[in-house]
């Protein structure tokens, strides 16, 4: 059911004595035009008949017809044949039968799939008295409505993922303070549960500050070369690799340097995430294997190559996604599988907002049960940059 609101006195600009009204007197019939080709919102003219006399470019998008439309598309046809949204037209009878504006939020569906804004304006003659002709407002809330649900959605799983670790502190303190504190085995077992959840929620807390950082776009950026840091991050994380029993190596381009001009600090993010996942998503005895290559558009490229656990087909669109994680994942991170792996589910999202801030790409290919392979390239630093680094703002 779609309620119409209807706009308070104050909130509603003069009728007759407005800009619809002084064109009309000064005859402005192509600054009328100019006007409505240029808006963003899209602008229905419909008749007292309920008929449409006019559809600018913007209209004509939100309802996927090209422009100019084609005869019988949209003008002469009812609102209802034009739009099949019978909440339009039930708008527009509103404004004609109250000579009030109108409002309502509605939802298109279909291929053109969003959400509208839709302002349906009686229009008045010279003298002032309502012709019955609706001047019909479409603005387009799609992304603003997509931006309410993201925010909505990571909310919830921040929420989710406090709850976890938060829960499981809060239950082992109790069963410390019912008796379990004098017991040393007990008590030394329970405080390091503490420690772990503590230990990750500092974790999740950090990448989301993380993730924060990559999405204002402040970076510093400045010259280096990507096979020397690539070096350090591998062998930050050997002992890691060496710990689990996997075997991490590094296979750098045999005679060229690649110099990149980007921010170093998140550069070496994205490495570490990516490694450090395929490590630990990577049984005993298994492989991960880095390497580093120009293609043939001059790009760096880095890929990292595991003998993982494997990523479902369906699963691999989603898995750039802040706190997702594949069924898989879940159970090898809770320990399921003899390991506990620590993960927040948000380091694939701040590596792909990283590398695409950057004007590079990142892209994931996976066999479950044979490994993954996520592969980034990253334009290389051009001859005539200065080897300064400078503060860049993205706006």
């Amino acid at each position: 059911m779609i309620s119409f609101a209807r706009r308070e006195e104050s909130e509603t600009p003069p009728r007759s004595e407005g800009v619809v009204g002084r064109i009309s007197r000064e005859d402005s019939r192509s600054l009328t035009e100019t006007i409505t080709q240029n808006v963003s919102d899209g602008i229905l003219m419909v008749t007292a008949s309920g008929r449409i006399t006019s559809a600018n470019p913007p209209a004509c998008l939100m309802f996927a017809i090209t422009y100019p439309p084609q005869s019988g598309e949209i003008v002469g046809q009812t609102l209802l044949e034009a739009t099949h949204l019978k909440v339009l037209s039930d708008l527009c009878q509103s404004a004609r039968e109250s000579a009030d504006v109108y409002e309502a939020e509605v939802r298109r569906l279909g291929r053109n799939e969003g959400l509208i804004r839709a302002r349906a304006v009686p229009l008045f003659s010279d003298a002032g008295d309502a012709t019955g002709d609706v001047l019909l407002i479409l603005t387009d809330l799609s992304e603003l409505d997509r931006l309410r649900t993201v925010r909505t959605e990571f909310v919830a799983n921040v929420s989710h993922e406090l709850r976890t670790p938060l829960a499981s502190i809060r239950a082992t303190a109790e069963t410390l303070l019912t008796g379990a504190l004098e017991d040393p085995e007990y008590s030394h077992r329970f405080l390091q549960t503490i420690m772990r959840e503590a230990d990750r929620l500092v974790r999740l807390s950090e990448d989301l500050l993380e993730l924060s950082r990559a999405e204002a776009g402040q970076r510093e950026r400045g010259r280096f070369d990507l096979c020397e840091l690539t070096a350090e991050v591998v062998a930050r994380l050997m002992g890691l690799a060496e710990r689990r029993n996997v075997s991490l190596k590094f296979f750098p381009p045999e005679t060229i340097s690649l110099m990149v001009r980007a921010d170093r600090s998140q550069i070496d993010q994205v490495i570490f995430n990516l490694i450090d996942n395929a490590v630990k998503y990577t049984p005993t005895n298994g492989d991960v294997k880095v390497r580093l290559n120009l293609n043939d558009n001059g790009h760096a490229v880095l890929s990292v190559k595991d003998t993982g656990i494997g990523i479902l087909s369906q699963d691999l669109p989603r898995i750039f996604e802040r706190f997702w994680r594949a069924d898989r994942a879940r159970k090898f991170q809770s320990g399921e599988d003899g390991i506990h792996t620590g993960g927040t589910g948000l380091g694939l999202s701040i590596v792909k907002r990283i590398i695409e801030a950057h004007g590079g790409t990142v892209a994931a290919a996976s066999e479950l049960g044979q490994g993954s392979q996520f592969t980034v390239t990253l334009p290389l630093a051009s001859d005539e940059e200065s080897i300064g680094s400078e503060r860049f703002v993205t706006p």
